[in-house]
């Protein structure tokens, strides 16, 4: 596979497959396999929809934990080029397909209530107008920033997409916990499981996980805290087995 001065391949962690990044580009994080391996899949989910897929690594990650179909949606062209090439560089593409599109078009795609799991990793700042908040670079602005698109509106299409019982998970930051919780009962997701992820056990928590069932019952599990590195800055024991 031919590659441009700005793009590199690497191995992803150790997952047995390999990944096509972009330096101009937002490269995937340790946020993406957290949620990957928080999200509740079973011998039920047959079929999943990653909301603003970036390069394709959710649906990467979610193809060594299922057999369901999945599908990455995608705004930008050239990320969604990345993870179409990403899905053929890792043989996936009768698993794995990727949608060029705003994730706001589903109805192109998708009925209502026609899928099993959504999962994201979404723009995690809001925007205010102050452009001294932005990159340089539209791209990375774009995956940082809820310029696009919002967390209610993701949140929204997520229950659009979602059929009764349907899982919705998403990774975000703390500091946005309370809108989570507000959406994710506005538009009938349950929050059901949360997990807060700390950087080294005496920090405050950064990273949220969370997981919500769409008319789900009432019922929720905090559960322990995730710690991302040992005292010494190495990944700790639970994150190391995550690459695995």
């Amino acid at each position: 596979m031919k590659l441009n001065e700005l793009e590199t391949v690497v191995n992803l962690l150790n997952k047995d497959m390999k990944i096509i990044q972009r330096v101009d580009h937002f490269a995937f994080s340790l946020d993406s396999l957290l949620v990957s391996e928080f999200a509740s899949i079973t011998k039920y989910t047959n079929k999943i929809v990653d909301l603003g897929t970036g390069n394709g690594v959710i649906p990467l990650f979610l193809s060594k934990k299922t057999k369901a179909q999945i599908t990455g949606i995608e705004i930008q062209e050239i990320s969604s080029d990345l993870a179409k090439r990403n899905v053929q560089l890792n043989n996936l593409e009768d698993q794995i397909s990727i949608i060029n599109d705003d994730m706001k078009n589903w109805r192109k795609y998708f009925r209502n209530n026609s899928v099993d799991m959504v999962i994201s990793n979404p723009p995690f700042f809001k925007f205010d107008g102050n452009e001294k908040q932005l990159n340089d670079l539209t791209q990375l602005t774009l995956a940082r920033h809820e310029i696009s698109i919002t967390l209610e509106e993701i949140i929204q299409t997520a229950s659009n997409l979602l059929k009764d019982k349907g899982h919705f998970a998403l990774v975000h930051r703390v500091d946005r916990f309370m809108d989570i919780i507000e959406n994710m009962k506005k538009y009938d997701i349950e929050p059901k499981k949360i997990q807060f992820c700390h950087t080294k056990i005496n920090k405050e928590g950064k990273i949220l996980l969370v997981e919500g069932i769409k008319y789900g019952k009432p019922g929720l599990r905090i559960l322990p805290p995730l710690i991302a590195h040992d005292d010494d800055g190495q990944y700790s024991a639970e994150v190391l087995e995550m690459f695995k």
